[in-house]
């Protein structure tokens, strides 16, 4: 480490090692927080010098955004490998229309620690989503903007980090392929149909879209006759073709030369290009580990001119090969070649269009267990436009694409075998199992303290599944079960119930080199069995599914208390069980199954919001009045509230139509309109009930509605908590009689 980075490391130690309880004390401390009241301690705003996010890409035909990160530093992550370190947060958004409006498509996060030795580090993030497709004959280039954050989730699409950074590149959406729905196509081509025919098109009619075609050498010769796109890139395929098939050499030299090439000086001048990227270049290359899918290495490149690709979005195009290498101290090992799909884009931005390649590895056979020390290995990438770089040559330099090495770190844990089908539960609703009380069954006890509710979905995995291979090899099969337990006294209470409700999953396989196809399935619990349907990538391929780890969705609707999951799983033939495997926990204690509240039910109002009286022109006691009152503008608004629920998680009330919804009230004599979880004036569990009072200063007369928003602490469908909305009182304003202040 250098002078420079020992002394940037130490002017930050203090703000690294005590930055969420700095954050408890003032969430503005380094002042971050745009238009916020707090006032700022010492300001520290998007600092990347202990990480940084480097690249941005978008793999089109996976639907995958990703991201690569640099660790740069040593320490300043909160412990080493033997604890729970920290977490770096990655936020995706995408926008149609510039950056007016940003649409959020996932957080990601990964755990990083303090790790001795050579840095950076790289590492990849990632998340599938399902953007707005058009026509292949549509521009579609959708600005992305990726947030990093260390110890916080990003807020939002316009969040500045306190350390991290922010990121945008453009991105391509795939147009629609194979079957589309045919009054789409007459619209966006904006064809009429004549009125009589239009009467016989059925409003559901499809219609299948041809496969897109490759252009031919002559093809491309003439749609690239009055560009700068040099024969010996365009050509470059064909050639290739042509020396793979010697016996027709010469029928091929009779080709080529009635289109008038000169093919010594193509292939001359493609024997003297070493390296070109003057149209692609690879830019990052990172391990993706922990985002809810297998281990996987991620490289981002960038297209930078609008022509050169072999064809606009509707043909074939070309493609972009990212050869991986990866060493572990014995030389470098072949791990596979990805491909991206890319086209000429007449209107790609200046900067260009970034794109991502995607290749799932199995580093079961490196992992360690933590008190084996760090495990680290080079990773080597070779960008190849067009041209699959050869498996057996880590050395090889491409026509046109460029070269890059990085130092990845796999996270520790205990090694799997493949064969040994040992299932372990990660996360309920997202929420990690150990972030989930034993006791009470709450989601973030002390902070949220969330029960479940509703539909609760059930993550996990069973490392050793099968390798790759096609036709599919026997896959594990797993089981679900369910039961009430009283852990006050660990006593389980009745019978356990297997969770048998069917849920979709999308499955995305390559076979061999090919292109990756994607198709759903339902999961349905054959005979009270899943089949788990992932496997482990080998050189025959790969099989992920979305969303990552899904085990199960189990409607729990009618079930309160605490209840225990757990999870087993068997080999295809059902002969040999595998008991779920311990996962151990940050504060030492493990967990095979886990243990859930569930809450049902949302908050109730008895008695109802009401209006109990007023102070004219604001002063004095109230005095009594009803709902549906008519009062004067000035008049302060008295009224009782009342709420309950067995999880409480806060309520607020509201004043329509106005500019400002929640201001002017006061809550048992404060200034505010509602009260949060978790708060002193707010119970765990029972109800809360007082006094509010709402300022009507400033208003126009009109009628109005006060409305009560209640809600608990549930964690409902894993989304947001259980609602009462249905509460309100109106009443009419009218303006001060004529003399009379106010």
């Amino acid at each position: 480490m250098t002078t420079t980075e020992k002394s940037a490391e130490q002017l930050f130690e203090v703000e690294r090692k005590r930055f969420l309880p700095l954050l408890l004390s003032n969430p503005n401390y380094f002042g971050n927080l745009q238009n916020s009241p707090l006032k700022p301690v010492k300001k520290i705003i998007a600092n990347s010098s202990y990480e940084e996010l480097k690249c941005v890409g978008f793999n089109p035909q996976l639907n995958r955004l990703e991201g690569v990160v640099w660790i740069k530093r040593t320490t300043g992550y909160d412990g080493g490998i033997c604890t729970s370190g920290s977490l770096e947060y990655v936020s995706f958004f995408l926008s149609y229309d510039n950056g007016a409006a940003w649409l959020p498509q996932g957080t990601m996060s990964f755990p990083v620690y303090d790790v001795p030795g050579p840095h950076p580090l790289e590492y990849a993030v990632s998340v599938v989503i399902q953007p707005d497709r058009r026509f292949c004959f549509e521009t579609n280039l959708p600005l992305v903007r990726a947030i990093l954050s260390w110890g916080t989730p990003p807020a939002g699409p316009t969040a500045i980090p306190v350390w991290g950074n922010v990121l945008e590149a453009r991105i391509q959406i795939e147009g629609f392929q194979l079957i589309v729905d045919f009054p789409d196509l007459l619209k966006a081509a904006d064809v009429n149909l004549p009125p009589a025919i239009a009467d016989l098109v059925s409003a559901s009619a499809t219609v299948k879209l041809q496969a897109p075609k490759a252009l031919t050498a002559a093809e491309l010769k003439q749609q690239y006759a009055k560009s700068n796109v040099p024969a010996h890139r365009f050509l470059q395929k064909s050639i290739q073709q042509a020396i793979l098939n010697p016996a027709k050499l010469a029928t091929m030299n009779t080709y080529f030369t009635g289109l008038g090439i000169d093919l010594a000086a193509v292939i001359g001048a493609q024997e003297n290009t070493n390296g070109n990227t003057d149209y692609e270049q690879l830019g990052c290359i990172g391990l993706d580990e922990g985002t809810g899918s297998p281990d996987a290495l991620v490289g981002t490149l960038v297209i930078k001119l609008p022509t050169g690709y072999l064809g606009n979005p509707c043909t074939a195009g070309s493609k972009e090969y990212v050869a991986f290498w990866m060493d572990w101290g014995s030389g470098w090992q072949w791990a596979g070649t990805p491909f991206v799909t890319v086209h000429d884009i007449s209107s790609i931005p200046k900067e260009g269009l970034s794109y991502a390649v995607y290749l799932p590895v199995d580093l079961n056979s490196h992992r360690k267990l933590c008190k084996e020390g760090p495990v680290t290995a080079k990773v080597r990438a070779i960008l190849s436009w067009d041209t699959p770089p050869p498996p057996s040559d880590p050395d090889y330099v491409p026509v046109w694409g460029n070269r890059l090495e990085t130092l990845v770190f796999v996270n520790p844990g205990a090694p799997a075998q493949v064969g040994d089908f040992t299932p372990y539960l990660t996360d309920i609703c997202d929420v990690s199992i150990c972030h989930i009380d034993q006791t009470s069954g709450w989601a973030y006890p002390g902070s949220s303290d969330a029960p479940f509710g509703a539909t609760v979905s059930i993550d996990g995995a069973i490392p050793g599944t099968p390798l790759f291979s096609w036709p599919l090899p026997p896959l594990p099969k797993y089981q679900i079960t369910v039961q009430q337990i009283d852990t006050l006294t660990d006593t389980l209470i009745g019978s356990p119930q297997i969770v048998t409700d069917p849920f979709p999953i999308s499955i995305t396989q390559q076979i061999g080199g090919g292109s990756p196809t994607v198709s759903g399935l339902t999961q349905n619990a054959v005979g009270g069995y899943f089949t788990y349907q992932e496997t482990n990538p080998s050189p025959a391929g790969w099989r992920i599914v979305s969303p990552g780890q899904l085990l199960g969705m189990w409607d729990s609707s009618g079930k309160t208390g605490t209840w225990l999951i757990t999870v087993t799983a068997w080999d295809s033939s059902l002969t040999t069980m595998y008991p779920a495997g311990s996962e151990t926990c940050p504060d030492g204690t493990t967990r095979r199954g886990v243990v859930i509240d569930l809450d049902q039910a949302a908050p109730v109002c008895v008695p109802p919001l009401a209006i109990t009286g007023y102070m004219p022109g604001g002063v004095g006691p109230c005095i009594a009045a009803v709902d549906c009152a008519t009062f004067t503008i000035g008049d302060v608004i008295c009224g009782t509230y009342s709420v309950a629920d067995e999880h409480l998680g806060g309520f607020s009330l509201q004043a329509e139509p106005t500019l400002s919804p929640g201001s002017n009230f006061t809550i048992d004599g404060i200034p505010g309109n509602g009260i949060s979880y978790p708060n002193p004036l707010l119970p765990l569990s029972g109800t809360k009930s007082g006094v509010w009072t709402y300022n009507t200063a400033g208003l126009p007369a009109c009628g109005y509605t006060i409305e009560l928003f209640s809600s608990d602490r549930t964690i409902v469908d894993c989304d947001g908590p259980w609602e009462n909305n249905s509460d309100f009182v109106g009443f009419c304003l009218v303006a001060p009689k004529s003399g009379t202040k106010k």
